[in-house]
């Protein structure tokens, strides 16, 4: 049987949009808002326009234009134009982000498992994306090398500021590592778990309950497979009358710091051990 011309050209194209891997674009202006508070989205070029969204920090938006003076940009997000100020809105190149969905995943120095490993990221870990290598399926480029795309996941910008985020915190917590215990401290003199997790918090703008059940109702609910550094992590050693008894900071790699007892005071655990896997009941993210 002998194909027309131009049957056998329309043939000829669509295996050639089968096989085409569509990559996504990194070179579209983008603004991220940086304001603490979030940043409203306005319906013309003025602090007295009508406020269409109001949208969270580290929120992605297309740029459209910028003004000469570059006070505010034109934006579309979620099928919304409108006007942002240019004093709370960075506009970069685009960037894309993945979480690690799989880990520990191995960072290698080519894109292939031939190529040695150079490091690892645990589950949970937001990495830059530089660029795809092979199409889906393939290799994404990080600073560090090299990791396979099939166990990471592209997110937005508000899941890479809250990463950053929340580093930040785990950092921070880390310093009072071997402060006392003291059962309703809530200081460096002196912290009992709550009050450990309540007085770091406290130091990024976060008001949360004083109680490790009452830390159970703040932030969102997340899976243990989703933990990042400066989450809450909470346990309970059987008493039924509540919740949790336990709570700590999340502080990555499988480990959380906490006010332990007044034996230890402020200490590092892994969450794997077999005495807080066993009680482990939830995690939050503020």
């Amino acid at each position: 049987m002998h194909l027309s011309k131009q049957l056998a050209a329309k043939l000829s194209a669509a295996l050639v949009a089968l096989t085409t891997v569509i990559v996504p674009s990194m070179a579209a202006d983008v603004g991220t808002v940086t304001s603490d508070t979030g940043l409203n989205l306005r319906s013309e070029a003025s602090t007295d326009a009508a406020v269409l969204a109001t949208l969270d920090y580290g929120t992605q938006v297309d740029v459209l234009s910028t003004s000469d003076d570059g006070t505010w940009h034109k934006v579309t997000y979620n099928g919304m134009t409108g006007y942002m100020s240019g004093d709370y809105l960075q506009v970069t190149e685009e960037q894309l982000y993945g979480q690690v969905m799989d880990g520990p995943l191995n960072i290698r120095s080519g894109p292939g498992t031939e190529h040695g490993t150079v490091g690892s990221l645990s589950t949970g870990a937001v990495v830059e994306i530089e660029e795809l290598v092979g199409g889906y399926g393939g290799w994404y480029k990080i600073e560090q090398g090299y990791v396979s795309s099939d166990y990471v996941a592209q997110v937005d910008a508000s899941v890479a500021a809250s990463s950053g985020k929340g580093s930040q915190i785990a950092q921070y917590a880390l310093q009072y590592v071997g402060c006392p215990y003291v059962y309703g401290g809530s200081s460096p003199s002196g912290f009992d778990c709550s009050g450990f997790t309540t007085y770091v918090m406290k130091h990024f703008g976060y008001s949360i309950s004083r109680t490790a059940s009452g830390q159970m109702d703040n932030g969102t609910s997340i899976s243990k497979s989703e933990l990042q550094p400066g989450d809450l992590v909470f346990f309970n050693n059987g008493n039924s009358s509540k919740r949790a008894t336990h709570v700590g900071i999340y502080t990555g790699n499988g480990q959380f710091v906490h006010a332990s007892t007044s034996t230890t005071g402020v200490i590092i655990s892994d969450l794997n051990s077999s005495y807080y896997s066993s009680t482990y009941v939830g995690a939050r993210r503020l």
